[in-house]
């Protein structure tokens, strides 16, 4: 009976130290996600059969640091053909999609699906499901104002570090230096995405359509930036090329000016960002004879 509760004792404590000794797998949460999106699990299924009824559902979660309104992003569904009966091509978010969201909610596309065209040998259904939708990102970070690199207060040479509400689109570090009269400071748009990025008015449904003004709107962004210090960009307006604070500006670098004082001070530099943003998952059906 004593050796049964020794050997009992044993095992417990080689579970407990086993325990105590797993690493921690949970990672930090991705920063640089937007909406996610996925097709649920066996809606669609792997196969079916022709004629048989199955759904479709979406899973979309707001992952990002935005809230979408109602009606704010748009669901499109490509691949279901003239063979796949009872399937809607698009839909909407019927209500606000909170930021940072940890539980996703369901977009049905179908409840009774069916491919009805007649078969011979499996065939394969591609199913492509595209997003669009309206999202912004806020970034900030800390500049310094002064008239020679050798300020006491603050240095223009050094990288100035941002931080970016989570989203697909963002900025990188700030950099500044003297140049003239000047002081030019810059920072880098990034697409840290997978998916592609167009001005903030682009219509979703002419841009699925392929409608050619939309589509030129891809790549450029809408841009505010926010300072009390005499601070001007290189930005767009419809007439061409302006200084301001705010417009819309090509994804890459943005270049701003601001011409030398003897005042030397930290300021804090605000930088909205305004967008569509377009991306795509896929997933195919085996379609068997009947």
């Amino acid at each position: 009976m004593k050796s049964g509760i020794i050997v009992l004792m044993i095992v417990s404590l080689l579970v407990l130290s086993g325990a105590a000794g797993c690493q921690n797998t949970t990672t930090a949460a991705d920063t640089t996600i937007g909406l996610e999106m996925a097709f649920s699990a066996n809606a669609p299924p792997v196969s079916s059969i022709v004629d048989k009824e199955f759904p479709i559902y979406i899973e979309v979660i707001n992952k990002g640091g935005e809230y979408i309104n109602k009606d704010g992003a748009k669901f499109y569904l490509e691949g279901i053909g003239k063979n796949l009966d009872n399937v809607k091509a698009s839909l909407s978010n019927d209500k606000t999609l909170s930021k940072e969201s940890v539980f996703p909610d369901k977009l049905v596309f179908s409840e009774k699906a069916k491919f009805t065209f007649p078969l011979q040998n499996m065939f394969v259904l591609p199913l492509v499901l595209t997003s669009c939708y309206t999202y912004s990102t806020r970034a900030q970070g800390t500049i310094c104002i002064a008239g020679s690199n050798e300020s006491k207060v603050c240095s223009l040479k050094d990288a100035k570090t941002v931080s970016n509400t989570a989203g697909p689109v963002q900025i990188s570090d700030i950099s500044e230096e003297i140049v003239g009269n000047k002081i030019i400071l810059s920072f880098d748009i990034l697409n840290k995405g997978k998916g592609q990025i167009y001005l903030a008015n682009t219509d979703c449904d002419k841009l699925m359509a392929q409608d050619l003004a939309e589509s030129m709107k891809q790549g450029k962004i809408n841009i505010k930036i926010s300072t009390s210090d005499g601070i001007t960009c290189k930005l767009q307006s419809d007439a061409g090329q302006i200084l301001a604070l705010e417009g819309m500006v090509p994804v890459g670098k943005v270049t701003c000016e601001k011409a030398i004082s003897d005042n030397e001070y930290s300021s804090v530099l605000t930088v909205e960002l305004r967008y569509k943003y377009k991306d795509l998952i896929s997933q195919s059906i085996n379609i068997l004879p009947a």
